[in-house]
């Protein structure tokens, strides 16, 4: 029973692996667009968890970004173009110079995506503070009043 859940357990990991193996750049590239955008819309309570999920995927999108965009190695392997010819894996300048733009302004909409959110994030979080802070005023005041009623009731009696 065992080695079948571990069995499945290896397949569906697999499965999974090659189904993201299978996606070409652009479809990536767009899905990254998609993260970005989306990091605006996070509503203030699930901030936290849903931003260390997206961070770690964007990082590595970022990081990987910039090793090609640096022609330490390829996102698409050019077969058309030999190396005798001047081409191969390596970037143009032209290429690398749109490669680096394109991450620039990908990391420009992360770092403004990410500040709105954040703001979000701080002033709900402000709020909410307040209001706690407020109950608390109010609990204290209200301890306090009827401490001074009890005084006040066994003084008569």
């Amino acid at each position: 029973m065992i080695k079948i859940l571990v069995l499945l357990t290896f397949l569906l990991s697999s499965n999974n692996l090659f189904a993201q193996a299978k996606k070409s750049s652009f479809e990536y590239t767009n899905e990254i667009h998609g993260k970005i955008a989306k990091i605006k819309d996070i509503s203030p309570n699930e901030f936290i968890g849903t931003l260390e999920e997206l961070k770690a995927d964007l990082d590595n999108f970022f990081d990987h970004k910039r090793k090609v965009c640096n022609g330490e190695f390829s996102s698409l392997i050019l077969v058309a173009s030999s190396p005798k010819d001047g081409g191969g894996n390596k970037l143009s300048d032209q290429e690398r110079s749109l490669c680096f733009r394109e991450l620039k302004a990908l990391q420009s909409t992360y770092i403004n995506n990410l500040f709105l959110a954040r703001k979000r994030f701080l002033t709900w979080s402000f709020e909410k503070s307040v209001k706690d802070l407020d109950a608390q005023r109010e609990q204290a005041i209200k301890s306090l009043q009827e401490s001074f009623d009890k005084k006040r009731k066994t003084k008569r009696e």
